[in-house]
């Protein structure tokens, strides 16, 4: 047999003990510092689902909530208004809400009432009102001019005297409107105070107004009766509403 069939085959031979010979050198040369410990691996990925889908649901309801508590906050009053006269009775207070772009609208729902004069009792009023203020000229820190305002607004009163169908007893179609509940607008000003913040306890602000306005009644009233002036069909009311936030 020749050398090199010799050296071959011892060669072959060798193999399988080489092998093992580096495995377990890699084994040994492997820093202990690269080994994975066993609580590193990943958790179970139903539990990761669940876990996840039970914080986005919790997400969700705490924007939920956070959306009605804003929406039910609108609905608290933010002003409260009397008023004396207008149409509406002789002295009125009820309470409000100012709105809208630099708050130019303004809703009010106002209860009055009237003294008994000749008739047997007082009756009460109640009113809601829409108004617009379409200017706010501030003219220092603390003053702010509103030159115009107008609005509409919606008046009931109590008494048996006032009703909102025609009784029997008068001719068909003899008053063709409620004596009950009437429609007004209005022009006027008003002139707000804003309260400095050390001075604050109830209100932030405080405005004067005044309103000039008239009724549907009045105005039916006037048209076929020349001899009505202005000054019978209009009405002057004056009155004060405090911002409370």
């Amino acid at each position: 047999m020749k050398w090199w069939n010799i050296s071959l085959f011892a060669l072959f031979a060798a193999l399988p003990a080489m092998g093992a010979a580096t495995e377990i050198l890699a084994a040994d040369t492997v820093p202990p510092a690269y080994a994975l410990p066993a609580d590193s691996l990943p958790p179970d990925t139903a539990a990761t689902v669940k876990t996840k889908r039970k914080h986005y649901g919790s997400e969700y309801y705490e924007r939920t909530l956070e959306k009605r508590q804003r929406r039910w906050a609108k609905l608290i009053p933010n002003q409260f208004t009397f008023q004396y006269a207008g149409s509406i009775g002789l002295a009125s207070v009820g309470f409000g809400w100012h709105y809208g772009k630099r708050d130019s609208w303004e809703t009010d729902v106002l209860f009055g009432f009237v003294p008994k004069y000749n008739s047997e009792c007082a009756k009460f009023t109640a009113t809601v009102k829409e108004r617009y203020v379409p200017f706010h000229l501030r003219v220092s820190s603390r003053w702010v001019i509103e030159p115009l305002q107008t609005g509409i607004y919606f008046n009931t009163i109590s008494g048996e005297d006032f009703w909102r169908k025609q009784p029997d007893k008068y001719p068909k179609n003899y008053y063709g409107f409620s004596s009950r509940v009437r429609i007004g607008i209005w022009l006027g000003g008003r002139l707000r105070y804003d309260i400095p913040s050390r001075l604050r306890r109830r209100a932030k602000a405080v405005t004067a107004f005044y309103e000039l306005g008239t009724t549907d009644l009045y105005i039916i009233s006037s048209i076929p009766n020349k001899r009505v002036k202005p000054g019978d069909v209009l009405s002057l009311a004056l009155g004060l509403k405090f911002d409370i936030f």
